[in-house]
């Protein structure tokens, strides 16, 4: 099956998915080495269900998946990060 056919089945199915069946499929990624990095447009903040806060969905996420050497190369410790892609305000003058 191409990616592209594989995208099709899992947007019809992410509404089904839960916590149970993500955290199952992200275990299987953990044991191949691999983990997932969301990176999000957002600075906003909200509460975590485990304590502490995560950024805020937002339109403009990009989901990657990487290798503990990559991630290490990225300044990131091996495990599954959100991290933002925000830009800093310029200070004023």
């Amino acid at each position: 099956m191409i990616a592209k056919e594989m995208g099709m089945i899992f947007s019809k199915h992410a509404d089904m998915m839960t916590t149970k069946h993500w955290t199952e499929l992200l275990q299987q990624l953990e044991a191949k080495g691999l983990f997932v990095v969301i990176e999000t447009g957002t600075n906003g903040r909200v509460l975590s269900p485990f304590g502490g806060l995560m950024p805020m969905p937002c339109k403009n996420e990009t989901l990657n998946v990487f290798t503990a050497e990559e991630l290490e190369a990225k300044g990131l410790t091996a495990g599954h990060h959100v991290v933002s892609k925000c830009h800093p305000v310029a200070e004023a003058k």
